[in-house]
């Protein structure tokens, strides 16, 4: 929102906390985010800034980038937030930077623009491989595998690639494209498999197995599967307590992963899992899959 006071009385207000600054001359009541967790509230504050920002330009420019991905709800890992991005349809250019906004001069293809709430947005293809080009190779696993994820085909992802030839980062999208898939159900679990290619000696797992009891019922549907021998959980008993059915308590989500858990062992499987600070330190993912795969004779050669 706009607020028509004095420069002074809204650094005041901004120093206290009430207010905080989107963009230039655009501000949110900070109330309105304190009952977001820290991941939910910078989400929501940027998803508002690229809001302003674009309200302040002329609308001949697409929001691109990390700024379409909010929009879109795509999740992306350790983006760019920092600034808006537009993309200007124009082949040359270049990047220009600047403190509140970043513009990127690339064309784009007929289908490669939506309209959201107004605004030109890259599409959600676009959006995922501009992401997959600008990060790590984690971060392309991250963004293509959402992308996939939210509904957008493989063929369509492949086209976008395909006209992005010879733009800055479209090798290592390339490599993340081939293995990118819409069964990872969470950033998280994406981060896990582009960590277990990284590493070489990890066999590459199924994704989202069924498991069922000799009698056919159903035990689990897993993150990770390696031959039936070793299962892994990416914030397993954590996701459980973030996702409580209604009625449930957090003792209670517990309780059931844990059923849940030994369900699986009866049927002779080692389960071994693993959260966002071993993300964080790969060497102890290497570790943690590296002792319980070689304890399965499961490990790569």
């Amino acid at each position: 929102m706009s607020i028509g006071q004095p420069d002074a009385a809204l650094r005041q207000r901004v120093k206290s906390g009430e207010l905080k600054r989107l963009y230039r001359g655009v501000y949110t009541y900070s109330c309105d985010l304190k009952d977001l967790d820290e991941y939910e509230r910078q989400r929501e504050t940027y998803r508002r800034t690229v809001l302003a920002a674009a309200d302040s330009g002329d609308g001949s420019k697409a929001i691109s980038h990390y700024s379409a991905a909010v929009l879109h709800g795509l999740p992306v890992l350790y983006g760019d937030f920092t600034r808006v991005h537009f993309t200007a349809n124009r082949t040359s250019g270049g990047r220009r930077r600047g403190r509140a906004s970043v513009l990127h001069s690339t064309p784009w293809r007929s289908g490669e623009t939506v309209v959201i709430d107004g605004l030109l947005v890259t599409s959600l293809a676009r959006t995922a491989v501009d992401v997959a080009r600008s990060g790590s190779f984690v971060q392309a696993v991250c963004a293509l595998d959402g992308a996939l994820r939210m509904g957008v085909a493989h063929d369509e992802l492949a086209r976008v690639l395909m006209s992005s030839r010879g733009r800055t980062g479209i090798a290592m999208a390339g490599r993340a494209f081939a293995i990118a898939d819409g069964a990872a159900e969470s950033v998280g679990e994406s981060y896990s498999r582009a960590l277990m290619y990284s590493y070489g000696d990890i066999p590459i797992p199924r994704l989202q197995q069924v498991f069922r009891d000799a009698e056919g019922d159903f035990v689990a549907r897993t993150d990770f599967d390696w031959g039936g021998v070793v299962v892994g959980e990416f914030d397993g008993y954590a996701k459980y307590i973030r996702y409580l059915r209604p009625g449930e308590t957090k003792e209670q989500a517990l309780e059931r992963e844990k059923l849940r858990e030994q369900r699986i062992a009866r049927l002779g499987i080692i389960v071994i899992r693993w959260c966002w600070k071993d993300l964080t330190t790969p060497a102890r993912l290497h570790r943690i899959l590296r002792e319980a795969l070689g304890n399965a004779g499961q490990l790569a050669s």
